[in-house]
């Protein structure tokens, strides 16, 4: 469990301290800085900054630094920890009991990790696919650390292929270079092929629970859309470069890959979700979807995992609103709103900051 959280410079917010108990609700105006204490709290304890955010983002405006401390029970005992960033340096700094540590260290040390639940979240059906794929990616990361090194280089590999297809196009390098540069990318792209399996093939075994959540209305199938034959991943992916060739070199770019994958949720007659149920049930598939990445990291990383659920109230229904706590009630859970609702106020079993 996370204890205390001190922002020493954080966005908006210098030199607080807050205490931590097991249910805490934090409540505001817009701007005051709600979502970005959740957002130290995503960074505290994964290790990196929340979906859409960078480290550069996180410093506040009239600072060079952003640091941030936490303290966390293992096994009943208090660890301290704390991140840094400059931007002189462009560098993350990791202290553990005062001492210099990695973010791999980092992240052992840590029993928890955190799941962030936002509003954006809820419409990510409607939006573009690198939503969705930063849907994935994100349980990715927090379930494997070595994945955002396996990411980066499948990034840096179509990066430099891209390069390399506009140097051809112009004439500075020729088409026989390609076929070493095709090989390389494959490679990087198998790599991260591996750790995307493992969640899909996760996700369609427990896609049946969200029927659950339907009331067996319908019949659900999470349906994975890659141009790659993931059974055969290097002979699908070079058969694909090789026709599509000079396509690529008047393009410069690559189509095919993980960077250009997607994801739906069909129901019966192959229909994709989002064309056919209303807002709220599509809402509701993707709060169960959610459950399971949790279940999978949980699984995955053998930690537990505490939720942060930024302003969701504003959001979603009741019924959807008491879905989420009724399943998150048993982690620790950390909430951001303008108004709390009734049933909460019930409750009675939480901390109330007013930011």
């Amino acid at each position: 469990m996370l204890t205390s959280l001190t922002l020493d410079s954080f966005k908006n917010h210098v030199n607080r301290v807050f205490s931590w108990g097991e249910k805490n609700i934090l409540t505001g105006p817009n701007g005051s800085g709600k979502t970005n204490i959740l957002e130290a709290i995503y960074l505290f304890v994964n290790g990196i900054p929340a979906p859409e955010r960078v480290f550069l983002q996180l410093v506040p405006t009239d600072s060079w630094i952003l640091s941030i401390g936490g303290e966390f029970l293992k096994n009943n005992l208090p660890y301290n920890g704390r991140i840094g960033y400059t931007k002189e340096e462009w560098k993350v700094h990791f202290l553990s009991q005062e001492s210099v540590i990695t973010r791999t260290r980092h992240l052992e040390l840590l029993p928890i990790r955190a799941v962030l639940f936002s509003p954006m979240e809820m419409n990510i059906l409607y939006l573009g696919p690198s939503l969705r794929r930063d849907f994935l990616d994100e349980a990715l990361l927090l379930a494997y650390p070595e994945f955002g090194k396996i990411k980066r280089e499948y990034h840096l590999a179509l990066k430099n292929r891209n390069s390399l297809l506009k140097q051809i196009r112009e004439g500075t390098s020729t088409r026989e270079t390609l076929s070493l540069w095709d090989t390389l990318f494959i490679e990087r792209a198998k790599s991260y092929y591996f750790y995307r399996e493992k969640l899909t093939r996760f996700i369609k075994e427990h896609f049946s629970s969200i029927e659950k959540l339907l009331e067996g209305k319908y019949t659900l199938v999470f349906e994975y859309i890659t141009k790659t034959n993931l059974e055969n991943i290097e002979s699908s992916m070079m058969q694909y470069l090789q026709e599509n060739k000079e396509r690529d070199i008047m393009t410069w770019h690559t189509y095919i890959g993980p960077h250009l994958d997607d994801f739906q949720c069909i129901i019966s007659g192959n229909i994709p979700s989002q064309t056919y149920l209303s807002r709220g049930e599509n809402k509701t598939i993707l709060i169960g979807l959610k459950y399971i990445l949790i279940e999978f990291i949980e699984n995955t990383s053998k930690k537990e995992t505490i939720l942060l659920l930024d302003d969701l109230f504003s959001e979603l229904d009741f019924e959807h609103i008491e879905s989420i706590v009724v399943h998150a009630w048993n982690r620790q859970l950390f909430i951001t709103t303008q108004n709390i609702p009734n049933f909460l106020i019930d409750k009675r079993e939480y901390i109330l900051y007013k930011v």
